[in-house]
């Protein structure tokens, strides 16, 4: 089974430090990244906050077996607005726009970002089992969710808002010829 540590952020500002570790650091770290990071602080009303998703693929090579890689990210619809349109995703090294690899839907108050099935491979000359090919979606890396996300205007004072993203992959045990789906909140 493929081993695999997704991470969740609230930041201010769209595509925070794409290509660093500055919010990963600050988990662990006295030297908190104050500014950006909104976890646990007040927000307003209409206030555009940018959660932050990272799907790891850091431990993942083309032996995975995997067919697709992607988040779930549960939030509280009646206290925020979230457009599929505006999600951007990253490649946590190139810092490129990768977008286009997922397909990304927001379904009552779930969003989904899934690896493109165009984006998979037959499995060998002799099993056409799709899994990804690394040649089109590369392992190694964070991709980085950048979700934009306005606070009501209607949200009542005082209401904690919460949000549970989770990293849900495929993965094909050849052993089995099973799909397995274990998933890391």
């Amino acid at each position: 089974t493929p081993n695999f540590k997704p991470e969740k952020y609230v930041v201010s500002e769209p595509s925070f430090d794409i290509i660093g570790n500055k919010l990963a650091d600050d988990d662990d770290s006295a030297d908190k990244v104050e500014i950006q990071n909104l976890n646990g602080k007040t927000l307003k009303r209409g206030q555009k906050i940018y959660y932050q998703v990272w799907l790891d693929t850091r431990d993942f090579t083309a032996e995975s077996n995997l067919q697709t890689v992607g988040i779930t990210d549960n939030y509280e619809e009646d206290k925020l607005d979230i457009n599929a349109a505006d999600i951007k995703v990253y490649d946590g090294i190139t810092g490129a726009d990768v977008t286009d690899k997922f397909d990304i839907k927001v379904e009552n108050g779930v969003l989904y970002g899934t690896s493109k099935a165009s984006l998979t491979k037959a499995i060998s000359a002799t099993d056409a089992t799709p899994v990804i090919d690394t040649t089109k979606f590369e392992f190694g890396r964070y991709y980085k969710f950048d979700i934009p996300a306005t606070v009501k205007k209607d949200i009542k004072a005082g209401v904690d808002i919460e949000n549970t993203a989770t990293q849900v992959v495929n993965y094909y045990n050849p052993t089995t010829k099973k799909v397995e789906k274990p998933n890391v909140p």
